[in-house]
């Protein structure tokens, strides 16, 4: 992870309506996740899910998650723990 905070990883985008994401995709995300505002490849802006900064340091502290973002990628992580 950068000293900013922030990664460079592999996503993807999609389009939805607004009511699909308040209706649907928030309600199912547990209270750890919220939605952030990330910076794209090309300098636009996109809504994502993210962890909580709140329960990002406590979470690293406790060993209870594992920082993977220097790999950009969670298919990279699954491969070499498979």
């Amino acid at each position: 992870m950068h000293e900013s905070g922030s990664a460079a990883v592999v996503g993807e985008l999609y389009d939805l309506p607004l009511t699909v994401l308040r209706d649907h995709l928030l309600p199912a995300e547990p209270p750890e996740l919220e939605i952030g505002v990330i910076e794209l490849a090309d300098g636009s802006a996109a809504l994502a899910t993210v962890l909580r900064d709140a329960v990002v340091e406590p979470l690293l502290r406790s060993g209870d998650i594992q920082d993977i973002s220097y790999l950009g990628d969670w298919r990279e992580f699954l491969q070499r723990e498979g």
